[in-house]
């Protein structure tokens, strides 16, 4: 009886899980940038040997993993708005240290520097992106150059990692490095898409069919548990009468 509370209560736990993964998804189905989570059970070997001539035993641990594939693009028209196309992330500078993004809806702030909604400077080779030219005109190619008054002025980092499951989610689309996702190298391959911002990757459809399955788990593990417990109450009574 304790395995079957035991798997009961972790089928619980794992189900609330997912319900708060899926419901960050749908939350975020419409913020640009967005990679959505998924729950991942991991099998863990035991290391003690089991019996002779069997499997030994092991363990289930839930990992939460980010899928981390080309969300759509949308044109925007907007000259400030800026999308990766394939792998990698834009460098901002914030209070915090260096944070990576690929929601890049930027704008201009007072000083003429490419900056994130919350006034992060978006930064280059050689630092923030300034984009003040004499004849207000500016355009960033896909290789990330910034062109002003007719010439390449700097360039636009767009950064990757060796293992991006290792990177530090920090909330409002930001992610930190640290020594599990290794250290940033250019991106290869990423082009970025001027006047575009890339859409989130979160099917809401999937996530919604989701969300029913996830109820109806729930119902099923409850009405497990009230088997268990009508079990129990019957062999206590048993018990007492017997005494």
């Amino acid at each position: 009886m304790n395995i079957g509370w035991n798997m009961a209560a972790y089928m619980g736990v794992r189900a609330t899980k997912e319900l708060d993964a899926v419901s960050h998804n749908l939350a975020n189905a419409s913020t640009a940038g967005f990679k959505r989570q998924l729950l991942h059970q991991w099998r863990l070997q035991v290391p003690e040997p089991g019996p002779p001539g069997g499997q030994r035993p092991a363990a289930y641990v839930d990992v939460l993993r980010r899928d981390f594939s080309q969300g759509a693009l949308h044109n925007t028209e907007n000259e400030t708005d800026l999308a990766i196309q394939g792998s990698g992330f834009f460098k901002v500078e914030t209070p915090r240290g260096v944070r990576y993004t690929r929601h890049g809806c930027f704008q201009l702030n007072a000083e003429k520097q490419l900056v994130t909604r919350e006034g992060y400077p978006v930064l280059g080779s050689n630092g923030p992106i300034a984009l003040d030219s004499i004849d207000q005109k500016f355009s960033i190619d896909q290789e990330g150059g910034v062109h002003l008054d007719g010439s390449i002025s700097g360039q636009l980092s767009v950064v990757d990692f060796p293992h991006l499951q290792g990177l530090r989610a920090e909330g409002r689309n930001y992610f930190a490095a640290n020594a599990d996702s290794g250290e940033e190298t250019p991106a290869q391959g990423a082009r970025v898409l001027q006047g575009a911002v890339e859409e989130s990757n979160v099917d809401q459809v999937a996530e919604a069919v989701a969300l029913i399955d996830i109820q109806r788990s729930f119902e099923a593990y409850l009405k497990v548990l009230d088997t268990f417990t009508e079990a129990d109450r019957k062999m206590v009574d048993e018990v007492g009468r017997t005494a």
